[in-house]
C-alpha cells in the first residue's frame, strides 16, 4: 500500500525588470491562488502572444503556462512551454527540471534523466532535480542510484522533506526486489523507516509518511506499531479506504479478527479502487465474515 511520490516542479521566478502586458492578464497568469488553471492559461496565452513582453517575461509567462499544462496533465503541451522557455534561456536550470517531470509522466524516462542530468549540471546545489532524478531512478529499478541522488539531497538540505521520502521509497523497493535484501533481512526496511521518522519530524502531518513507515513496520512484523502508525494516518485522511485495509491486515495478523472486519468492512463504504475493493472482499471471505 506504498503511497509513491511524483517528481515535484519548481516555483516560477517572476522576473524582476517591467514588462508591458496588460496588468489584468498579468496578475491572473501570475497569481498564486484564486484563479482556475484555465483562467491561468488564457491569460499566459494573451502576454505570450502579446509581442511587448520582455525576454524576461516571457521565460516567466511560458514557465507559467508549463506548470499550468501540466496540472491539466497536457504534458505535451508543458514540454513545448519548457522547450520555450530554454530556447530563450539556455541556462535555465528549472525548466530543465520541469521538463525532466512532464517528460517522467508520458513516461519517457531516459529523457526525463537527460533533463534532470542538464538541472544539475546548471545548478549543482539543486536538489530538488536530484530527488526527482532519483523518482525516476526508482522507477527503473536503480535504486542504489536513486538512495545517492537522495543522499545528495539531503547533503544540500538536511531538512529537505522530499529527500528523506524518496529515499524512504527507494529502500522500501529494494527491500522487495533487491537481492541483496535476501542477505540482509529487515535492513532495508529498518533505513526506510529512519528516512519516515525525518519525515514526521519535519511534517507531522504527512500522511503518506504514516502509511509507509505503517508498511515498513507490517514486514518488519512489528504490527502494533503498524497499526499506530495507520490510525494516524486514519485521522489524517478518514476517507482513505485502503489505510484501513492496510490496518486490518495488521490486526488480522494478531488475531483482531473483529477489528480486522470492522476495517475491511469499513474500507468498503469509502472510494478504493476495483483491485483493493477485490483484495478486501477476498479477505472477508477468508475470515468468515462477508
Amino acid at each position: 500500500m506504498r503511497v509513491f511520490m511524483a517528481a515535484v516542479l519548481a516555483a516560477v521566478v517572476l522576473p524582476n525588470v517591467a514588462v508591458a502586458g496588460p496588468p489584468e492578464e498579468r496578475s491572473q497568469c501570475f497569481a498564486r491562488e484564486g484563479v482556475s488553471t484555465d483562467q491561468k492559461l488564457a491569460a499566459c496565452t494573451a502576454l505570450i502572444e502579446s509581442g511587448r513582453e520582455t525576454p524576461q517575461g516571457l521565460v516567466a509567462a511560458f514557465m507559467t503556462r508549463g506548470i499550468a499544462y501540466g496540472n491539466k496533465q497536457d504534458h505535451d503541451s508543458a514540454i513545448r512551454d519548457y522547450d520555450q522557455v530554454i530556447r530563450i534561456d539556455p541556462g535555465n536550470a528549472v525548466a530543465f527540471n520541469n521538463r525532466g517531470n512532464s517528460h517522467q509522466r508520458k513516461a519517457l524516462l531516459d529523457r526525463a534523466i537527460q533533463d534532470f542530468d542538464q538541472a544539475i549540471r546548471l545548478n549543482p546545489k539543486y536538489a530538488l532535480a536530484f530527488v526527482n532524478r532519483a523518482v525516476v531512478h526508482r522507477i527503473k529499478g536503480r535504486f542504489d542510484e536513486a538512495i545517492l541522488d537522495c543522499n545528495q539531497a539531503i547533503k544540500i538540505n538536511p531538512n529537505f522533506t522530499p529527500a528523506f521520502f524518496g529515499r524512504g521509497l527507494a529502500y522500501q523497493e529494494k527491500a522487495r526486489w533487491d537481492f541483496d535484501a535476501y542477505l540482509n533481512e529487515g535492513r532495508y526496511e529498518d533505513l526506510a523507516i529512519q528516512d519516515y521518522d525525518q519525515v514526521i519530524r519535519l511534517d507531522p502531518n504527512n500522511v503518506a509518511a504514516f502509511i509507509n513507515r505503517g508498511d515498513a513496520y507490517a514486514r518488519r512484523r512489528q504490527y502494533d506499531r503498524a497499526t499506530a502508525d495507520y490510525t494516524e494516518a486514519i485521522r489524517l485522511a478518514p476517507d482513505n479506504g485502503s489505510i484501513f485495509k492496510g490496518r486490518a491486515f495488521a490486526f488480522r495478523y494478531v488475531g483482531q479478527r473483529d477489528r480486522a472486519v470492522a476495517d475491511y468492512k469499513k474500507a468498503l463504504t469509502l472510494n478504493i479502487d476495483g483491485a483493493t475493493r477485490k483484495q478486501v472482499e477476498t479477505a472477508l471471505k477468508q475470515l468468515g465474515a462477508s
